[in-house]
């Protein structure tokens, strides 16, 4: 079973990992299955972050119904977070995917409570990717799953990427099933 069909509606999902991991390639993922069911989505990222359209174009990802907010260095993680519970507010979105990667979250579970409460009543899913490790905890109690994805070369320009499931609160029986990737053209 693949994730994008384990993750409920109504949740907090968060993605970890340092940049040697496979963050954005499993959010991509996320984005695209989303995009398939005929969800609308948005990513929330600083500017500069780690999208890169062509790519997206090549993983399957409709770019012309992506919304992508960049917001400014000087907004930081306040602005990131702020910017999705705006965002999650509308009602419009089936997943939401806030790129933290970049900075430390704001302390506290209040900005995350809200996130979750809209989660819940708008039927969404609420994506956090992190650039924490493994051994560092959760950013909060209202994560359901808390997921590391590792990335093992195939054959060059071929991976694959499996995530290991770090917190479940959703009770998974089964295995989160791995997804298959080429790399850029680029980088083959």
């Amino acid at each position: 079973m693949q994730l994008a069909d384990q993750i409920p509606r109504g949740r907090l999902v968060e993605l970890c990992g340092d940049n040697h991991t496979a963050r954005l390639s499993l959010a991509v993922t996320l984005v695209r299955a989303s995009q398939h069911e005929g969800e609308s989505v948005a990513w929330v990222q600083p500017r500069g972050g780690g999208l890169y359209p062509p790519d997206l174009h090549d993983s399957g990802v409709d770019l012309a119904s992506l919304l992508v907010i960049h917001i400014p260095p000087e907004g930081g993680a306040i602005g990131l977070t702020k910017a999705a519970e705006i965002l999650m507010r509308s009602g419009a979105l089936g997943l939401l995917v806030l790129d933290l990667s970049a900075s430390s979250p704001p302390r506290g579970e209040a900005w995350l409570n809200r996130l979750a409460a809209l989660a819940r009543e708008h039927r969404s899913r609420v994506l956090l990717v992190t650039a924490s490790g493994a051994e560092t905890p959760s950013l909060g109690t209202l994560v359901s799953l808390r997921l590391l994805p590792k990335r093992q070369r195939l054959a060059p320009g071929h991976f694959v990427v499996t995530p290991t499931l770090l917190k479940d609160k959703l009770g998974l029986d089964a295995e989160i099933g791995a997804e298959h990737y080429r790399g850029p053209w680029g980088l083959l």
